[in-house]
């Protein structure tokens, strides 16, 4: 894991320096708009961000605003960033696989029926907001569609959980396993 030092503050930019080709994800929250977990769009919105995550399977761009500077940190087992602009964190350690676990979490199953039909979004929610991942679902006999979030989980020398890094989300078919390899 690593914190940034550079003077770039905006993420996509600090996103397209570091991350591998690919496709990517994102999500974020402000003190009045939630973006939920979606495919990473050409622009951001402007928003004076709480917490904003990109990520794909390489790496994830970490941005949170704890305190009057944003705090960015780039958690990976791959990328090697740039020196001059990313320093290792004082928390960090040398990631070794034993320390990384592959994991699932499933975001959505099967659409209600009265979604009518294959859909990105779960319609019978009791939320203010519809929840839409971008990938599409088509109601099953058995109810075995998922959208499921990929992840890795970080453990230390003592084998306490760290972090979780966001990998990716797809859809999935059958029963869902939580550690993956």
């Amino acid at each position: 894991m690593y914190r940034y030092i550079g003077s770039e503050t905006a993420p996509l930019q600090l996103w397209h320096s570091v991350s591998q080709s690919g496709e990517a994800w994102w999500f974020g929250w402000s003190e009045t708009a939630m973006h939920l977990p979606q495919k990473l769009p050409a622009t951001l919105p402007q928003e004076d961000w709480e917490r904003l995550s990109i990520f794909n399977e390489h790496a994830e761009l970490r941005l949170l605003n704890l305190s009057a500077e944003p705090t960015i940190l780039l958690l990976t087992e791959q990328v090697q960033p740039s020196p001059d602009q990313w320093q290792p964190c004082a928390e960090s350690y040398e990631v070794d696989r034993d320390e990384v676990n592959r994991a699932q979490h499933i975001l959505l199953g099967d659409p209600p029926k009265s979604a009518g039909g294959e859909t990105t979004q779960l319609a019978d929610v009791a939320f203010p907001r519809m929840f839409d991942y971008g990938v599409s679902l088509q109601p099953s006999q058995q109810n075995t569609h998922k959208v499921v979030l990929k992840v890795r989980y970080y453990y230390d020398a003592a084998h306490r959980l760290r972090y979780v890094r966001y990998v990716g989300i797809s859809k999935i078919v059958g029963e869902v396993s939580n550690h993956v390899r």
